[in-house]
């Protein structure tokens, strides 16, 4: 069916693109420590772009019981489309990335149902009143994308995500807890979840308000990815061609502290974020944003690249029933030299970060964050000494970065995010 919608649409159209994707998934979701229920999902879509006249259409279906009307709505809307500044192309060589785990695919959910069960259970031994919650999923999924110049590229991937949380209620205060971890190969991840919810509502048993002002802050693996937003956002190719990144015009220049070096990179064994293709069926690669502080590359796909006279980068990223735009794969920021035992032992006074609460809602585009501490100690002459409470950090991603005492030593991988223990030199802290 789907060469028959390619043949269909070139016979019309000067240039033509299907992108098909299947999936089937199953998840269990816990809730108030019991199982809620179990899901079975399958999906099934294609997306059809072409070229006519020198602008693009776009339509998209999950019933392929009439591809001609497919074709129509793209032909239709190729009228009013955006003009093509590019040519769909004829080859690809996938990048060499393991994406697929026969494991996933084999782990019954049932059994991810009983270990979720039992870390529950040691969450509950160890803290009966936690409220606890959990969800535990496991995906299969195939890609292809074939067009009128000749490509046809395709692979099958897995992905498989455990989150565990617990929610505490102690005279009058509230505490929220949690865990994350996803991967496209099989994860045992539960006892790690357990024992961090366990160890993080044992040492928030002391609490203090922090008094106003600014303060040293370490941000955990955890915590880091909340401010990432600004530079994910600000390397978009689409808003670079828009003229409304901030980083638009700054390459080469230094626009943070050298100590950073960022990267996205979606050929990563099993990352989250990884793939062969992008969703135009061009390899993906390591594409170096930051360099020791020097912005050094911008995110294209195909259509973005040709306004801009630049070359793709492999980043077009879409669902079926979208048009690619430019998107990450894994980010990854490069370790460092601290180690984060140090970076504890030489704070005077300052705090230690691990989840946040309302990133995003600030004016994330200029830098601007304003967030809640979910989860935060403060640190006195080297020692955690509590958690913080009712206290929120303030101030401008940009100027964070440019203002750090060191990197961890060690990166950590986190889904699609890799990256140390970042301690700032300073941030606001508002509390209350």
């Amino acid at each position: 069916m789907i060469e028959k919608i390619l043949d269909m649409a070139r016979r019309s159209a000067d240039a033509a693109e299907v992108f098909c994707v299947e999936s089937e998934s199953r998840r269990a979701e816990f809730e108030n420590n019991r199982l809620k229920y179990i899901t079975t999902k399958s999906v099934r879509g294609v997306g059809l772009r072409v070229i006519q006249g020198g602008r693009i259409g776009f339509s998209c279906t999950t019933d392929l019981s009439q591809p001609e009307r497919l074709v129509e709505n793209a032909l239709e809307s190729a009228k009013y489309g955006q003009e093509a500044k590019f040519e769909f192309p004829s080859s690809s060589q996938p990048a060499s990335v393991r994406v697929h785990d026969p494991q996933v695919i084999d782990f019954p959910i049932e059994e991810g149902v009983k270990r979720t069960e039992d870390a529950i259970a040691e969450i509950m031994a160890a803290v009966p009143r936690a409220q606890c919650g959990a969800e535990v999923g496991k995906k299969f999924g195939r890609q292809r994308v074939i067009n009128s110049a000749g490509l046809d590229v395709s692979f099958e991937h897995t992905d498989f995500d455990c989150d565990m949380s617990a929610l505490l209620i102690r005279d009058g205060s509230l505490l929220w807890t949690g865990d994350h971890d996803s991967s496209c190969a099989l994860l045992d991840v539960w006892a790690d979840h357990a024992g961090k919810i366990i160890a993080d509502i044992r040492a928030s048993e002391r609490e203090l308000v922090p008094e106003p002002g600014g303060y040293p802050v370490i941000f955990t693996p955890n915590a880091v990815g909340a401010l990432l937003i600004t530079f994910e956002q600000g390397v978009d190719g689409k808003l670079v061609q828009k003229q409304i990144s901030p980083l638009t015009g700054k390459l080469g220049e230094r626009i943070v502290d050298t100590e950073i070096t960022l990267t996205d990179d979606g050929t990563i064994d099993f990352a989250a974020g990884s793939c062969p293709i992008d969703d135009e069926g061009l390899p993906v690669r390591k594409n170096t944003l930051i360099e020791k502080g020097v912005l050094k590359q911008y995110l294209f796909d195909l259509q973005t690249a040709g306004m801009l006279g630049a070359e793709p980068t492999g980043s077009g990223m879409r669902g079926f029933q979208s048009q690619p735009r430019p998107g990450n794969t894994n980010l990854v920021i490069d370790a460092g030299n601290l180690p984060y035992e140090k970076m504890i032992k030489d704070m005077r006074r300052g705090l230690l970060v691990d989840q946040l609460l309302g990133a995003g809602q600030s004016n994330t585009l200029a830098g601007d964050f304003s967030v809640n501490v979910a989860l935060g100690y403060l640190v006195e002459n080297g020692e955690i000494v509590g958690r913080v409470k009712d206290c929120m950090l303030a101030g401008n991603a940009f100027e964070a970065f440019t203002n750090i005492v060191g990197l961890g030593d060690k990166a950590v991988l986190k889904g699609s995010l890799m990256t140390p223990h970042i301690c700032f030199e300073s941030m606001n802290v508002a509390s209350g």
